[in-house]
Parts: C-alpha cells; sequence; structure tokens
C-alpha cells in the first residue's frame, strides 16, 4: 500500500469514527433515556375539584358619622352659659349653650302687648260695624259711615295679624337663645367659651358626631362589583344575595359586630377603578370613632361553583402558570392554567383543568412530558374556607 492510499484511510476513519461513534452513543441514549422514561418515577398527587367559593374582597375603610352637626348661634348676644362637658354624650333636644335672653323676652312682652292692644281695638271696631249696619238700616245715618266702619274693623283685624306674626318671630327669637342639640352623639371641644358676643356669623361653637349607627365607607374594584351584581340578578332569594361586612380595627382586632351594606355609589372612580360603598355598624360600645381607619372584609352571602386545585402542585414559567396532569396512562404532562384569587391553601382555576383532574404535588422536579408516574392516595385534599365554614 503506498503513502498516498494509507493516509486517505486514516483521514476517512477519522472523519467516519466519530460520527459512528456519536451516532452510537445518541443511540444508546435515546434506548436509555426511553427506559428511564418508562420506568415510573414516584410522586405525590392532588385533585382538582369543584367547590363552594364564598366571593370576597378586602381594602381599607374610613370610619364616618352618620351625623356631623356643628353647632352655631342663630341671634346675636352674649354667651351666657353652657352645659355639657367637652368629650361628653349629648341627647338631642339637650341644651347646650345659653345666649343671655333678657332682650329677646323683653322683646316677646312687647309683642305679647300689642297683639293685646289689637285684639282690643279689633273687638271694638266690630261692635262700631254692628251698629253701623243698624243706623243704615233704618236710615239714620249714611251709607259712607258704615264703609267707614267696616275699613276701620279690616284694618284692626289686619293689625292684629301682623302683630301675632311679630309675637310669633319675638318667640322664636327667645328660643333661639336656649342653642340644643339636634342630634345625639358625643360633643367635641368647646370652640367659642363663655362670655364672648356671638351671632350667626360667629362660626363653630361646638362640633357634635353621631355614633351610633355609624358608617364604613370602603371601595371594592369595578369587575368585583359587577360579579356581585351579576350574582344578584342571578339569585332569586334576594335576603341571601347580599354581603356580609366585617371590619378590623386598626390595633388588628377582629370587630365583633358585622355590619349591613346598604350603599353604592352611582359611578365608578375613573382613576382608580373602584366603586364606593357603605356599611352600617350599630356601634354599641363605641369602639368606632369618626375619621379612623379599618380594614375591611366583604364576602358574599351566597358561594359561587368554583374549581380548586392545591397551591403545591401550581409552578410558573416564563410561558405562564402549568401543572403537571396525570392522565389515565398514569403519564404527565404539562398543562397551563389560569388562576385567579388564592383560597385557603388552594387556588381557584379560571382555565385549563376539570373537576377529577389529577395534578403531582410533589416529585415533579424529576418529570419530563410523557413520563410515567407512580403514586399512593394523596398526600393533601383540597380544603375551603367554604368546606370549613359549612362544618
Amino acid at each position: 500500500m503506498d503513502r498516498k492510499k494509507l493516509i486517505g484511510i486514516i483521514v476517512i476513519a477519522i472523519i467516519v469514527v466519530p460520527i459512528v461513534f456519536n451516532k452510537v452513543a445518541g443511540f444508546i441514549s435515546e434506548r436509555i433515556a426511553a427506559q428511564m422514561q418508562k420506568k415510573p418515577t414516584e410522586v405525590e398527587i392532588g385533585y382538582a375539584v369543584e367547590g363552594d367559593y364564598y366571593p370576597k374582597t378586602e381594602s381599607v375603610g374610613r370610619v364616618e358619622a352618620k351625623y356631623s352637626v356643628d353647632v352655631v348661634a342663630r341671634i346675636n348676644g352674649w354667651l351666657q352659659k353652657r352645659y355639657f362637658k367637652e368629650g361628653a354624650f349629648v341627647k338631642k333636644g339637650q341644651t347646650l349653650f345659653l345666649i343671655q335672653p333678657n332682650e329677646y323676652q323683653i322683646a316677646v312682652q312687647q309683642a305679647e302687648a300689642a297683639v293685646r292692644q289689637s285684639e282690643a281695638a279689633l273687638i271694638n271696631a266690630e261692635k262700631e260695624l254692628v251698629r253701623a249696619k243698624e243706623l243704615v238700616k233704618n236710615d239714620f245715618v249714611s251709607k259712607s259711615y258704615y264703609d267707614n266702619a267696616l275699613a276701620t274693623r279690616d284694618q284692626n283685624r289686619a293689625t292684629l295679624d301682623v302683630n301675632k306674626a311679630n309675637l310669633a318671630a319675638a318667640e322664636l327669637n327667645l328660643s333661639y337663645t336656649k342653642i340644643i342639640s339636634p342630634v345625639d352623639g358625643r360633643v367635641g371641644k368647646i370652640l367659642i367659651t363663655e362670655g364672648n358676643l356671638v351671632n350667626s356669623q360667629s362660626g363653630t361653637l361646638a362640633r357634635i358626631v353621631s355614633t351610633s349607627p355609624i358608617y364604613v365607607y370602603f371601595t371594592i374594584k369595578s369587575e368585583d362589583y359587577i360579579a356581585y351584581r351579576r350574582f344578584r340578578m342571578e339569585n332569586k332569594d334576594k335576603k341571601k344575595s347580599g354581603m356580609d361586612v366585617q371590619i378590623r380595627l386598626s390595633d388588628g382586632t377582629l370587630y365583633k359586630e358585622q355590619g349591613k351594606m346598604e350603599f353604592m355609589n352611582n359611578e365608578v372612580d375613573q382613576t382608580a377603578g373602584t366603586i364606593s360603598l357603605r356599611a352600617t355598624f350599630m356601634n354599641k360600645d363605641n369602639l368606632l370613632v369618626p375619621g379612623d381607619f379599618v380594614n375591611v372584609t366583604a364576602t358574599a352571602k351566597e358561594p359561587v361553583k368554583v374549581i380548586l386545585v392545591p397551591q403545591i402542585a401550581v409552578s410558573d414559567s416564563t410561558e405562564g402558570t402549568y401543572v403537571w396532569l396525570v392522565d389515565e396512562n398514569k403519564q404527565v404532562h404539562q398543562q397551563f392554567i389560569k388562576i385567579d384569587k388564592q383560597e385557603g391553601d388552594n387556588w381557584i382555576v379560571t382555565e385549563g383543568l376539570n373537576p377529577g383532574d389529577i395534578v403531582v404535588e410533589s416529585g415533579f422536579q424529576k418529570l419530563r412530558e410523557g413520563s410515567y408516574v407512580s403514586f399512593k392516595e394523596p398526600a393533601s385534599s383540597v380544603k375551603t374556607e367554604s368546606n370549613e365554614k359549612e362544618k
């Protein structure tokens, strides 16, 4: 064999041998992988189930008084006395302040005297009118005499009406010397003290806020509001289609009383995409103070049916959220799903799973598409807050 042929054979060997080796190695590794894939991987599984979910929303709420009143003077006078302690509870109709009443009492007395004078004049005018009528009837006086007597009677009657109106105004002004509380509530700091000259332009003397019942305003997302309204329309029993409202106080404790939702605003806040709601609390223990902030949880009275899957079975990737779904041959497939809200230890699934689907809860780190698995009974079952509520 000459030198050139030998070199050619060596070159061919250098090229061909690695190719053959790679093909053989690839075939062997494929066979090994196929055998490994057929060998079941031991995993723990769970189930996608249909469960009851009570739709709820959480937000920050603000406590607000049902009535908030600025106490002001309605007449001019010296502030003579007060009848309450700052920060105390007052009743509707309770006297709070007294404006010096002397000049208003005098005005009432003068108006009363004017009324009595007008009444006497009217009585006399009516008697004169009766006599004039008789005289005219017997032709003792002219018709003009009767006309004058009639005009005098009418004039005195009008004067009496004016004086009665003046008396009513004087009595009303006298009543304003006693400044009374228009509502039940807690009165705040006194802003103008006794001894000051006050009138309708003096401003607030004190402020009263009602404490029971009391309002809590909060907001929900517009999509939650739409879901709630749709549920109300579909639910025939309107009494059960409302919301239970619970609040957590600023110190973190749960307020024992449930609120009654009674108001929804008529438009959505365009900047936040939310709608304002109001719940009423009786606030018998006066723990809710106007101006305070609380955490509000509004939960539907009736549940809706949803598909639930354990959280530990759900994974994320760059392509989306998925689970390992086990088919009837005990092979796994990557199933992409859409999830909504968290419910206990589970996710609410809106797309991608059906009730009864088997999903891998643990041991999926070694899984690939089409892998075979073996499993025992589920390590954990789906639990929901609604199931606990029913128990």
